[in-house]
């Protein structure tokens, strides 16, 4: 006799407690495009000693396996989302990477999700093929949310990077999705399915979105009943995770009511913004919302872009996201960080240890960390579906012609720490665009004026290569959670020059060794 609702339920309950308990603080994406890969064509072991086994040895206990989408291409080799669509062999050596994912991740003891991307516009811009190649875009292009005319520059040009999207409002195009977790469901032993909705964030045309809001709803329910009906089957749950902007209102802006989904039920973990403005996202308003309805939350870390950064920077943004609250840290391409590589998407081992710091917050103490304010270039073309940055902002061209007020989130007690005689050094650092050497700049730090360290200026500064201002900052001035910082021009000689915008500010902790 099949288990009724409430025993599902109630099954699902404690699985999702169970694997938060056991995954630990860290989930890290693979974004499958080394199935490509030379070692993929050798067999399963060499393909998952590429990035499976090495975080497997620095205690990683969860990864997220995109399984429908790599934009990588093997010559002469199927499509990736064709292995599972038309039931195309990768290659000779693995027939579907997904199930040897699948076993790899068990013999390791780690937890794996299936990561479904909701929707993806690489092919807006010519990758991988330079063309349209997902046989529902090619038969109707009309389901499309543009079309090819809209190519061109995404970078200016916000419709040449969506025109390629599936529109949500069309049933087909749910139903395409739906397969793809019906599919996982029943085919692949995986613990869960990730139902990828920032990759890419553009689901509507544009004004339809609050009309598209209940369809998107409608379309996790039922995701969620696939799953539960695959867990009767299958004899033990089979959890729902979502990826989601940072906050309640970036997700309407593209139609996702996730407080409904929450409420209802619906998802077993929470995985948080495109991990752009790490250091600053309010990621604890979902945080509560989450843990309201008795969901963990996962805020992102984008370890690819520009805010992501060395070592001490995404020590700072892990410990941000652990002072709001959160449960663990999403991260997001840790493979593609700017770091001595092996071979593409293969960071050397040595990197990896960053992992055993980010797993907790009690692994982070002590440890050096750069706190950073973001600029929106580094959200670039998501801002649609991202809080809003803070800088760039215009300082003005006269002395005392504007104040700007700007919030510092830094998640380490470093007064406490200071306390106890373990801070070496404190320091802040900004970055003006326009401003000339004889500019004065002044600093306010939670009320308190900072004092500029001496500095011997490079030879080559100048409005095209900005000068950056350091100033010291005593450990007791700054608070754990949100600083503010106020900043204006103070004093200039230069009548005519140009207008001074604020790019950067960051805030360096530098711990004494134990």
């Amino acid at each position: 006799m099949g288990s009724s609702p409430s025993r599902i339920n109630t099954a699902r309950v404690d699985a999702r407690i169970n694997a938060a308990r056991t995954r630990g603080a860290l989930i890290v994406d693979d974004d499958g495009d080394l199935v490509f890969s030379e070692a993929a064509i050798e067999g399963a072991e060499p393909f998952l000693e590429q990035r499976l086994t090495p975080l497997a040895k620095v205690g990683v206990r969860s990864v997220a396996w995109c399984m429908m989408w790599g934009i990588a291409v093997g010559k002469g080799q199927p499509q990736y989302w064709e292995t599972q669509r038309l039931g195309k062999p990768l290659n000779a050596a693995i027939s579907d990477p997904t199930p040897v994912m699948a076993s790899g991740a068990r013999q390791a003891g780690m937890e794996i999700f299936g990561s479904i991307r909701m929707n993806d516009t690489h092919d807006a811009f010519g990758k991988p093929h330079g063309r349209l190649t997902y046989s529902l875009k090619i038969a109707h292009p009309e389901w499309l949310l543009g079309d090819e005319r809209q190519k061109g520059d995404f970078r200016s040009t916000p419709e040449a990077l969506t025109w390629s999207g599936l529109d949500f409002e069309v049933q087909q195009v749910r139903e395409d999705r739906l397969w793809w977790v019906r599919n996982t469901a029943e085919h692949y032993d995986l613990d869960g399915i990730d139902l990828n909705f920032f990759r890419m964030p553009w689901y509507f045309k544009p004004g339809r979105a609050e009309e598209g809001m209940p369809l998107m709803t409608d379309l996790v329910r039922s995701a969620r009943r696939i799953l539960d009906e695959a867990a009767e089957r299958r004899g033990r749950p089979m959890l729902l995770g979502v990826r989601v902007p940072e906050t309640v209102e970036a997700c309407s802006r593209i139609g996702l009511d996730v407080a409904t989904w929450l409420h209802e039920g619906l998802v077993d973990r929470l995985l948080v913004g495109g991990g752009y403005i790490p250091f600053t996202a309010p990621v604890e308003e979902l945080v509560a919302l989450g843990h309201a309805n008795d969901v963990p939350v996962y805020p992102c870390i984008n370890c690819g872009a520009p805010s992501g950064g060395p070592d001490e920077a995404l020590r700072g943004a892990a410990s941000n996201i652990y002072w709001s609250g959160a449960d663990g840290i999403y991260l997001w391409n840790y493979q593609y960080r700017d770091v001595p590589m092996l071979g593409y998407g293969q960071p050397g081992d040595p990197v990896y240890e960053l992992l055993k710091d980010l797993g907790t917050a009690s692994g982070l103490r002590y440890l050096d960390k750069t706190f950073s304010v973001e600029n929106d270039r580094v959200v670039g073309p998501y801002a649609l579906a991202s809080h809003s940055t803070q800088l760039p902002v215009a300082l003005g061209d006269q002395a005392l012609a504007a104040v700007r007020s700007i919030r510092l989130r830094v998640g380490d007690d470093v007064a406490t720490a200071h306390q106890a005689g373990m801070v070496a050094g404190v320091s802040l650092e900004l970055t003006p665009t326009g401003s000339a050497l004889s500019d004065i700049i002044a600093v306010q730090l939670n009320g308190a004026r900072l004092r500029p360290q001496v500095e011997t200026p490079g030879p080559t500064q100048g409005p095209e290569n900005p000068h950056s201002y350091h100033y010291d900052v005593p450990p007791a001035a700054l608070i754990q959670g949100d600083n503010a910082v106020a900043v204006w021009i103070e004093g200039r000689t230069d009548r005519s020059g140009p207008s001074v915008t604020l790019d950067e500010i960051r805030v360096k902790v530098n711990y004494a060794r134990e």
